[in-house]
């Protein structure tokens, strides 16, 4: 019976130290990390190349590092697909970062979370990198 009872334990344990992914929706998403987009120009601003996905009208909101943009969204377990998005056209230096941005959203497919990371995916090749926005004051 302790053997039992000591297998419980573990199990309970491990599963309570485990990683916890965040949701998909509720979180404010900031781009870690995306082929063409240099570091620098990604931490640029706090709140440039950012996604934020509402569940309660299956909208997502953002900002590339120039305009802002909304649309619908779907998910069907881990598929993601991002609906025709609407932007602000506000011209502003480094445009081909914003186009980017854009065509890599275009290209989802789907889409996984592993603890505090957002990673998007078209078909099997990963498109970029996100990770929670930090708390504006």
């Amino acid at each position: 019976m302790k053997k039992y009872f000591a297998a419980a334990m573990l199990l309970v344990g491990a599963v309570a130290c485990g990683r916890h992914d965040l949701p998909l929706e509720g979180t404010t998403w900031k781009l870690a990390s995306m082929p063409g987009i240099p570091a620098e120009a990604i931490a640029r601003e706090a709140d440039s190349f950012t996604l934020e996905f509402n569940a309660a009208d299956t909208m997502v909101f953002g900002r590339t590092n120039c305009n802002r943009f909304f649309g619908a969204y779907e998910v069907d377990g881990r598929d993601l697909d991002l609906g025709d998005l609407g932007m602000t056209r506000m011209a502003c230096p480094e445009m081909e970062y914003e186009d980017a941005f854009v065509r890599m959203l275009d290209e989802v497919e789907r889409y996984e979370i592993r603890g505090d990371e957002l990673v998007l995916y078209d078909d099997l090749k990963q498109l970029a990198t996100f990770r929670p926005a930090p708390a504006v004051e």
